[in-house]
């Protein structure tokens, strides 16, 4: 009778502390999350959150993209010695995604972005790399253009924005135009997805286009890859209006 009862509150024991850590791990993933959607995000939130994240490996395809994603945003707020290590580990962890799920548009939209933040950090190696940044953007679009609040449609409007144009790359104003007024239309509370349609707006003349967007984009209450992103979409659009209204 004594060991019985000794088996049966050991087998208790286990059964309690088995829970107990299924209920942790929601948790960790909740907190990571809420650290990730913090306005006031920093390095050390994002770096405690990707810690969080991997905490909970190997985990499911939908944490892969929290780390792909995490690493990004790493790679943009850190500082130059450390910033390709970050896309480097959130580029591994979207071909793990991709793995898993290769007909999804997050895997190649992550690809994407980890590798464009690479391309930031080398100038020269960004060159070779175009082509496959564009690819992956272009097969998350076939399969979800509504991922990320039309992100793929909002990079691929940046990158015909910035880019040199023919014969030396891609930069496009009519191309932009396509793809942000894509976005905008997708995702219209985006404040990045305006304020790039905005850029793009001015550059080819269309000032009172430009202006309305601009206003949208104020107006706007989501954001791109990070929550900081809004203040700081805010903060440019009313100086793109500031100047706008000192112009002649």
């Amino acid at each position: 009778m004594k060991n019985s009862l000794i088996s049966l509150v050991a087998a208790v024991a286990l059964l309690l502390a088995a829970s107990g850590g299924q209920a942790a791990q929601p948790d960790k993933m909740a907190q990571a999350d809420a650290l990730m959607k913090s306005p006031a995000l920093d390095y050390q939130q994002a770096q405690q959150a990707l810690a969080d994240y991997e905490g909970l490996l190997p985990g499911s395809p939908s944490l892969w993209a929290r780390l792909a994603h995490t690493c990004f945003v790493l790679g943009d707020t850190a500082d130059d010695a450390s910033r390709a290590g970050y896309y480097e580990k959130g580029l591994t962890y979207a071909e793990k995604l991709l793995a898993q799920q290769p007909d999804e548009a997050a895997g190649h939209y992550w690809k994407a972005l980890n590798l464009s933040g690479l391309a930031d950090v080398n100038r020269l190696r960004g060159l070779k790399l175009l082509p496959q940044i564009m690819d992956e953007l272009n097969r998350s679009l076939a399969l979800d253009e509504t991922y990320d609040q039309a992100g793929a449609h909002r990079v691929l409007g940046r990158i015909y924005f910035e880019a040199p144009g023919w014969p030396l790359s891609v930069g496009s104003r009519k191309k932009s135009l396509e793809q942000l007024t894509a976005a905008v239309r997708l995702a219209p509370d985006n404040s990045t997805n305006h304020l790039y349609l905005a850029e793009t707006l001015l550059a080819m003349g269309e000032n009172a286009q430009a202006r309305e967007e601009l206003e949208k984009a104020l107006q706007a209450r989501r954001y791109a890859i990070s929550p900081q992103g809004l203040e700081e979409d805010h903060r440019k659009a009313r100086s793109l209006l500031e100047k706008m209204e000192s112009s002649p």
